[in-house]
């Protein structure tokens, strides 16, 4: 699904102990930044070949924003900047909730 955005995103590896070990990892693969997971905050079914999404908050580092050949472009945008982009179904689904209270990111 060229052309749309989304957050850091992907699928848990056998390497990865735990989910938060994904997290961790496939953060820092796609910006170079280093996070920390604080929480679940969402989780739902999939647009793509994984069952389920999940969403997490998670606590800047460190690292550099950085972008590699999984990502096409990153910035630090606030919610009502990425309910105008083009999103997949999914994650306009989860940041609508958001902005409605529905789920709650603090």
């Amino acid at each position: 699904m060229q052309g749309y955005w989304a957050p850091p995103h992907g699928r848990c590896e056998p390497s990865d102990k735990t989910e938060e070990d994904g997290v961790i990892r496939e953060v820092f693969e796609e910006t170079g930044l280093k996070v920390t997971p604080i929480k679940k905050v969402f989780t739902q079914p999939a647009d793509t070949k994984v069952k389920t999404v999940s969403f997490w908050l998670v606590e800047l580092r460190g690292g550099e924003l950085s972008l590699n050949e999984e990502s096409s472009s990153a910035g630090w945008f606030s919610i009502k900047q990425v309910l105008s982009m083009k999103l997949y179904p999914g994650t306009k689904s989860f940041f609508d909730k958001v902005t409605s209270g529905e789920i709650s990111i603090a």
